[in-house]
């Protein structure tokens, strides 16, 4: 099991020990489902469930609109938003655009991780669980 695995795992043994004290104690712990984290909804799943666990918020963003009554409703979200909306256990908030595969960024999304990183904001792109971990710690370790 590589690094991230065990982190995500224990994070969640964590979080359960936590959250429901009793039924741990009892012995009724058992490991989170594995996301399908090769696919963009996988991966965005394992980030946000990582981030509750660990007592940060991922907010998962839609951008693409609804759908009423057979009628498309466009997104009110700004062009270029990232999928996730994370705040750090440590009160800092990043952005988490999630490509997998040939999946690529987008000139909108290109241009909205330049407008925050000019701000002093983070913005990125994550393929990987690896790339999710190697964020967060950097952004963790931080002062």
């Amino acid at each position: 099991m590589t690094d991230w695995k065990e982190r995500y795992h224990a994070a969640h043994k964590e979080w359960f020990a936590r959250t429901y004290p009793k039924a741990y104690a009892d012995g009724h712990y058992t490991k989170p489902v594995m996301p399908k984290y090769k696919t963009a909804n996988g991966l965005t799943t394992l980030i946000c469930s990582y981030l509750k666990w660990v007592n940060g918020i991922g907010n998962r963003i839609n951008v693409t609109g609804r759908q009423i009554g057979g009628k498309w409703i466009k997104s009110a979200t700004l062009v270029g938003t990232a999928d996730i909306s994370a705040i750090l256990p440590n009160g800092k908030t990043i952005y988490l655009e999630v490509k997998v595969g040939n999946d690529r960024p987008r000139k909108e999304q290109l241009l909205m991780q330049e407008r925050i990183r000019a701000i002093g904001g983070v913005y990125e792109f994550v393929k990987l669980p690896e790339e999710f971990f190697y964020i967060y710690d950097r952004e963790m370790n931080k002062p």
